[in-house]
């Protein structure tokens, strides 16, 4: 297994990662269209001096301001995007609605803080400034936590059958071993390479042991076989819009009240 003294940091690197899973998920199931791709030099109102209420570091806002985001459904919470109906904290959004002036207020901090809940959840007071929250879920605990430092993600509430049989490798150490007091029950969660991580990701679904149901819906495995008679995971013969449309018409059917 990889240890943190092998891994390095890169923005570029991960800006890529999440790019090429967002293309991944467009690949199968994810709208095109919702898929918000940056401009040249990133989003322009996303910059270290707007953001000093969050408390993050420069690196983080500068990630934020290169990585593309998944259009939200509702408010700032988007179509699934992973296991456990994990959804991409869509950072964009709840920026742009800042003060523009850039005076500091009651209600901006508000708004800050609502992103770090979103994103963090319970463990928002003991999130360092260099880590930031990729996702938000129902229930704030299946969180990813990227550290911009270590150049790792955290999976908090990972599910145990990832956590105990990844498809990659996580890392080694022990956070207890390397990490704050204050921060080693989070760091203790599984803990992969950024790359890996993304991989890791797309393995669910390669594998089929999530499925999605819709351009924005995505449940546990039971509709595996639609999926292969349409050629998943092929990518070269994969017929998407066939495939969508009779998983939907199989998923109505069966989960007609959660849908």
């Amino acid at each position: 297994m990889p240890v943190l003294s092998e891994i390095r940091y890169s923005r570029e690197a991960t800006v890529a990662a999440v790019t090429g899973y967002f293309d991944f998920l467009a690949k199968m199931y994810l709208n095109e269209a919702d898929i918000l791709r940056p401009p040249e030099g990133g989003w322009p109102e996303i910059m270290p001096q707007r953001l000093k209420g969050l408390g993050k570091t420069d690196e983080v806002t500068l990630l934020l301001r290169h990585l593309p985001y998944i259009r939200p459904n509702y408010a700032i919470s988007g179509p699934d995007a992973g296991p456990c109906g994990v959804q991409f904290y869509c950072w964009l959004d709840p920026i742009r609605s800042l003060d523009l002036t850039g005076q500091e207020s009651q209600d901006s901090e508000e708004e800050f803080d609502t992103m770090k809940f979103m994103t963090e959840g319970g463990h928002r007071d003991v999130i360092p400034s260099h880590v930031v929250g990729l996702t938000s879920s129902e229930d704030l605990e299946d969180l990813f936590m990227l550290d911009t430092q270590l150049g790792v993600i955290y999976w908090l509430e990972c599910p145990g059958r990832i956590w105990h049989h990844p498809t990659r490798e996580r890392i080694e150490d022990d956070a207890y071993d390397y990490a704050a007091e204050d921060e080693a029950d989070w760091r203790n969660y599984p803990a992969f390479a950024i790359a890996d991580f993304f991989e890791l990701l797309k393995d669910q679904f390669r594998q089929l042991d999530v499925i999605p149901i819709s351009p924005s819906r995505v449940l546990d495995p039971t509709l595996q076989a639609i999926y292969r008679e349409h050629s998943w995971p092929d990518l070269d013969r994969y017929q998407k819009e066939e495939c969508l449309k009779a998983v939907g018409a199989m998923a109505r059917e069966r989960y007609p009240i959660s849908l």
